[in-house]
């Protein structure tokens, strides 16, 4: 049976309804997670000290590097596969399970053997040794995780994100407030991971999601490796660019200096919780709608699109005119250098917001060899770029190369999709949300020695209402906007009023 019979057979479930309730959860988890993070961040930040937490930030920058190897893709690809086709679950739990535990064996060996011989101190190479041995138990939680996500239930993970990302956050602060060093930060990571392991396996129980019996087939796994390997390059190509900054930047400058290249990164990436839990839900849901109708995903692209650019513009120009207040609020004076490097990198925010997005979109429609050609593309450039100019340019230097190297691939992106799917962006409401976020910022401006919270308000109203006048929005999108918010106010209403009929 091929995929799109298999996928007429299946019961037909509204794209735009699971696409909503997946967001909708997976927005309030970001949330949540994002304003319990953004705090502990800081307290992490300014208990640990500049020198420390680069230390911090070095340890989760090399495992990162070699975390590929643990996976290879192939729970990516189980995940893309049972959401096409819930069936699926059925052949790769148990051989993704156990592929990734061989794997785990192998990137523990060569993340602490290559940290030996770069060589890092013996406290850094704990830290990593212990990071890496939560391998062994993400063999078993990624594919679970990846049933619950193949069935469209991101509700649930999202849940289960928060919940983990609570019990690792109460555990670190405990260590740090009895005056632990950076090390207990990553014991306190792992604590989470047996919790999580009991809820994913209570859902995939719960709502029998067909938790297959035990059962290897090791002649496959050839065939499964391969189908990985795509995910698996691409996920190595990501994840050397978020990473190989950072150890280049410890190779020539400061632990203080990777300390405040970090905590200007690490923020500017806390505002893609405006836009990551649509980029999420998008490709599992329309990974089922492209296997029945191609064409159907077209639309969800080009409203995606213009919702990043609505969004991330006035985040740009805003965080690089307000970087200094920013950072001196946050972090205090110890890190106003960081000023400097948030000031350029939250022009990576709306990039990389269309790029996550572009991504995940390749995977729905089966194009995930143009996503890795255009990610190793990013990768090579990047380690060019870093290589040249961070030994004589530093934080700068890091900043710049991080956004050239996004801006790259937002570019390579959209002339693929420009080819694929065709015009259909609307270049005039494209110039007109410029030209509102343009004065947006000279309000930021002249509002500069207001409060940063009342600067930050009264500027945003303002882009909302420009944007609103001069019809940066399509007459579709207004209807949208208005509809969605006559439904809320209505719904409000009929709950306050006494009586009131819906």
């Amino acid at each position: 049976m091929s995929e799109v019979e298999a996928a007429l057979q299946q019961p037909r479930r509204s794209a735009g309804r699971t696409i909503a309730r997946n967001t909708i959860f997976g927005m309030g988890a970001q949330v949540a997670l994002r304003v319990l993070g953004f705090i502990f961040n800081i307290v992490v930040i300014r208990t640990l000290g500049d020198s420390e937490f680069g230390r911090y930030s070095v340890v989760l920058a090399w495992a990162g590097l070699f975390s590929v190897i643990g996976d290879m893709g192939v729970t990516q690809y189980m995940t893309r596969e049972i959401a096409r086709n819930a069936d699926r679950a059925n052949q790769l739990f148990w051989n993704t399970a156990a592929l990734r535990f061989i794997f785990s064996i192998v990137a523990i060996a060569v993340t602490i053997l290559a940290a030996i011989a770069k060589p890092y101190e013996s406290e850094v190479v704990l830290a990593i040794a212990l990071y890496t041995s939560s391998y062994f138990l993400q063999a078993l939680l990624a594919p679970l995780q990846s049933i619950i996500a193949g069935n469209e239930r991101l509700d649930y993970l999202s849940v289960f994100t928060v919940i983990g990302q609570i019990i690792f956050m109460v555990a670190g602060g405990l260590f740090l407030f009895a005056g632990l060093n950076f090390v207990w930060l990553v014991v306190a990571s792992l604590l989470n991971l047996p919790v999580l392991i009991g809820l994913s396996f209570w859902v995939v129980r719960r709502y029998r999601m067909q938790p297959p019996r035990f059962e290897l087939a090791p002649r496959t796994w050839g065939r499964l490796l391969m189908a990985g390997l795509p995910f698996a390059i691409i996920q190595l190509a990501l994840t050397f660019n978020f990473r190989v900054d950072t150890l280049i930047l410890e190779t020539f400058h400061s632990e203080a200096t990777v300390g405040w290249y970090n905590a200007a990164y690490n923020l500017t990436r806390s505002f893609l919780i405006l836009t990551s839990a649509l980029i999420v839900a998008l490709p599992l849901t329309l990974a089922r709608e492209h296997a029945a109708d191609p064409k159907s995903v077209l639309p969800w692209y080009y409203r995606s699109t213009k919702f990043m650019i609505f969004l991330g513009l006035p985040l740009a120009v805003g965080g690089t005119l307000l970087a200094d207040k920013i950072i001196g609020v946050l972090y205090g004076m110890e890190y106003a250098p960081a000023s400097v490097a948030f000031a350029i990198l939250i022009w990576d925010t709306p990039l990389l917001m269309y790029t996550a997005l572009c991504g995940n979109m390749t995977t729905a429609i089966k194009k995930e060899g143009r996503a890795m050609a255009t990610y190793l593309s990013l990768a090579a450039l990047n380690l060019i770029l870093n290589l040249v100019f961070i030994p004589l340019y530093g934080l700068i230097a890091a900043s710049v190369m991080t956004v050239a190297a996004e801006l790259t691939g937002a570019i390579l992106f959209y002339v693929f999709f420009r080819r694929e799917f065709g015009a259909g962006l609307g270049f005039k409401h494209m110039v007109r949300l410029i030209v509102a976020a343009v004065l947006m910022g000279v309000v930021v401006y002249l509002l500069r020695d207001f409060h940063l919270l009342i600067n930050i308000t009264l500027s945003a109203i303002f882009y909302l209402v420009v944007v609103w006048l001069i019809g940066a929005l399509s007459v579709d999108e207004r209807a949208l906007l208005t509809g969605l918010v006559r439904r809320k106010l209505g719904g409000a209403l009929r709950r306050v009023t006494p009586g009131a009929r819906s």
